[in-house]
C-alpha cells in the first residue's frame, strides 16, 4: 500500500503559496487542523488538508471572511447554500465597483477644473465635489441593475398586495391602439415584461434609460416578443425625439433622481401630443420606513441615500411640482406591507442599496448577519411598509 504523502508546515505553506503564518493561523482558528502531528508534536498536513485548504483560499479570494469560511467547513452547506453565498457577495462586490466608478468621476471632473483656473482654488473645487457628491449618490442605484432586480424580487416573495406593483401600475394606464409610447427609466423593463399577456402590440414603446446596462438588460428581456418595442439610451435632461411625438410618456420611480427635475418635466411636456397622458410614480413618506429603522438599530450612521427620496419628488410636493406642465392630476394610491421571513432574502436586498451601508458593515459582516437574522427571528418576520404612488395628468 502506497504511503501517505505528509508536509511540514513549511512545505505545505510553500505547496500552497501562503505563508507559514497564515497556516498556522488556520490552525488557531480551527479553520485548517493538520491531519497528524510527529512524536515531536510538529503538524504534518497531508493532500486531503492541502484540498482542503485550496477550497478556503478560494473563498477567501472570493471575499468571504474567515467567520464565514469557518461556517462552511463547519455546517451542512448545501449547493443553494453555496449558491446565495456567491450572490451576495456578488451584490457586495458590484456595489463596491459601483462606489469607486463614482468616486472615480468625481476626482476627474475635480481634476479638469483644476487644470482649466488660472490658479488654484480650493474652495471651489470642495464646492464642485459637493455637487457632484450629490447628483451622483442620486444616480448611484441606476449604474446597474442589481438593486432594481433584488427589489422586484423582495416584493414578488413577501408583498401582501398580490396585485403585484407593476400589473397594478399597467391596469391604471390607458393604452389605446396605435398609440405611441415613451418610458423613461424603463430599468430592465419589469413593466412590459409582467403584463406580456396584456399588451397590445399595435402600440409603439419606446423603452429608455440612463444607464446603458440596463437598457442592455431590458432589451434581453423584451426584444424577442415583438418589433413595437425598441429601445434607446438617452438623458432625460435632453430627451432627443421631435416635439408632439408620443401620446403616452410612463416615469416610473424615476423622477427623485433628477437633479434638474424641472428640466426633464419641461423635456416630458414638449415631446408629449397635446392633451397627451403622462404617467409618473414615487414612493411614500413612509416606504421601507422598518427597514430603515432596523438598519440604523445596527448603526446610527447607516443611511440609504443623502435625502429622503420623497422628500424631492413625493406624495407632499408632486402635484404642485406638476402643475406646471401638467393638468387633471389624478392620485393613485398603491398600499402594501413586505412580510418578510427570510433573513438571506432580505440581505440579498440590503446589499445593493445605495449609500454607505457596505463601508460600515465590511469588517463586521457576521455581527450584521446575526443581528438581521435575530430580529427576524424575534418576530418570526419583519413586517416593512411598500407604499407606492401613481400619479396620472395630460399635457397642458
Amino acid at each position: 500500500m502506497k504511503e501517505e504523502k505528509l508536509y511540514t508546515t513549511g512545505e505545505f505553506a510553500k505547496k500552497a503559496g501562503v505563508t507559514i503564518r497564515t497556516i498556522r493561523y488556520y490552525d488557531t482558528k480551527g479553520i485548517l487542523k493538520p491531519s497528524h502531528h510527529n512524536d515531536q508534536g510538529h503538524r504534518l498536513y497531508s493532500e486531503q488538508d492541502f484540498l482542503k485548504l485550496k477550497q478556503i483560499l478560494v473563498l477567501k479570494y472570493l471575499g468571504l471572511s474567515l467567520d464565514e469560511v469557518m461556517e462552511i467547513e463547519t455546517q451542512s452547506f448545501g449547493k443553494d447554500d453555496m449558491a446565495n453565498s456567491f450572490k451576495l457577495q456578488k451584490n457586495i462586490i458590484k456595489n463596491k465597483i459601483n462606489h469607486m466608478k463614482i468616486i472615480l468621476d468625481i476626482i476627474e471632473t475635480a481634476e479638469t477644473s483644476m487644470e482649466s483656473a488660472p490658479e488654484l482654488d480650493l474652495n471651489n473645487t470642495i464646492d464642485i465635489i459637493k455637487i457632484l457628491e450629490s447628483e451622483e449618490q442620486l444616480l448611484q442605484q441606476y449604474i446597474d441593475s442589481s438593486n432594481l432586480n433584488a427589489n422586484i424580487i423582495l416584493q414578488e416573495k413577501f408583498s401582501s398586495n398580490k396585485d403585484g406593483w407593476y400589473n397594478w401600475v399597467f391596469r391604471n394606464m390607458d393604452l389605446n391602439k396605435k398609440c405611441r409610447v415613451l418610458e423613461i427609466g424603463c430599468g430592465n423593463g419589469a413593466l412590459w415584461l409582467k403584463n406580456l399577456n396584456n399588451i397590445d402590440f399595435d402600440i409603439d414603446i419606446t423603452l429608455t434609460d440612463i444607464c446603458q446596462d440596463m437598457i442592455d438588460e431590458a432589451k434581453g428581456n423584451l426584444d424577442k416578443y415583438n418589433k413595437n418595442l425598441s429601445f434607446k439610451r438617452i438623458n432625460p435632461n435632453d430627451i432627443p425625439f421631435e416635439d408632439e411625438s408620443f401620446d403616452i410618456v410612463i416615469a416610473n420611480h424615476i423622477l427623485f433622481y433628477m437633479n434638474d427635475l424641472d428640466k426633464v418635466l419641461s423635456e416630458i411636456h414638449r415631446v408629449l401630443k397635446k392633451k397627451g397622458q403622462f404617467y409618473c410614480s414615487t414612493i411614500g413618506n413612509d416606504h421601507m420606513r422598518e427597514l430603515e429603522q432596523l438598519l440604523l438599530g445596527f448603526n446610527e450612521k447607516m443611511k440609504i441615500s443623502e435625502e429622503r427620496l420623497s422628500a424631492k419628488f413625493g406624495i407632499d410636493n408632486a402635484e404642485l411640482i406638476l402643475n406646471k406642465y401638467f393638468e387633471n392630476i389624478d392620485k393613485y394610491l398603491y398600499k402594501d406591507n413586505l412580510i418578510v421571513n427570510d433573513t438571506k432574502a432580505i440581505l440579498e436586498y440590503i446589499y445593493t442599496i445605495p449609500g454607505n451601508i457596505l463601508e460600515i458593515v465590511d469588517n463586521k459582516k457576521k455581527d450584521f448577519e446575526f443581528y438581521i437574522d435575530k430580529n427576524i427571528k424575534k418576530s418570526n418576520a419583519i413586517n416593512i411598509t411598500n407604499s407606492h404612488i401613481l400619479f396620472k395628468s395630460n399635457k397642458l
